[in-house]
């Protein structure tokens, strides 16, 4: 039953029952896609990441070069994550197990990451970006965490609060137990 609906939203999706492998990549192009452009840094690593990881037929490889030159819907994504995790669960010979997931996530976060103007780096995650790894992370039932962009802008803003300033939070604690005391 379960093969059947998989199989079915495959052909849904127009990927080859035996290209699955390509929906891995669907993550990342979601990510890629976020704000509405597909930038050529984008574009190449992608491409470079897929030539390196996946041997992908030419019927694959059509069904990647459709979604980097024609922004898939957010219907077809959301159906796509789903068949990801679906295929995970299958436990049979797929190619698609449970410990790819973080690593998945991991990968739409780098291809995230990757700008024109700025290769690598953290704080180039837009908020769509940022919203998107979540869902991605949700749908795949991993734990997403907090992204590099999120940990750094933390960091930066406890290093720009004076020293020995007291936290807004620790201020207001100690205020009322001055005023308990006080009573």
């Amino acid at each position: 039953m379960r093969h059947d609906r998989l199989r079915s939203s495959l052909h849904h999706l127009g990927i080859p029952p035996n290209d699955y492998r390509v929906l891995k990549l669907l993550p990342l192009i979601y990510v890629a896609w976020v704000d509405g452009k597909m930038e050529l840094v984008k574009k190449d690593r992608i491409l470079n990441y897929a030539a390196q990881e996946y041997d992908l037929s030419p019927a694959g490889a059509a069904v990647l070069n459709r979604w980097l030159s024609e922004r898939p819907t957010r219907e077809y994504i959301a159906e796509g994550l789903h068949d990801i995790y679906r295929l995970a669960q299958t436990g049979d010979d797929v190619e698609v197990n449970f410990s790819e997931l973080p690593a998945i996530l991991d990968y739409s976060e780098a291809i995230a990451r990757s700008t024109a103007k700025a290769l690598d780096q953290p704080a180039a995650v837009s908020a769509g970006a940022d919203r998107a790894l979540e869902e991605i992370a949700r749908e795949l039932h991993v734990d997403h965490g907090e992204s590099w962009a999120k940990l750094l802008a933390e960091l930066d803003d406890g290093a720009s609060s004076p020293a020995g300033s007291t936290p807004p939070e620790r201020s207001r604690e100690v205020s009322q137990r001055d005023l308990d005391r006080a009573r």
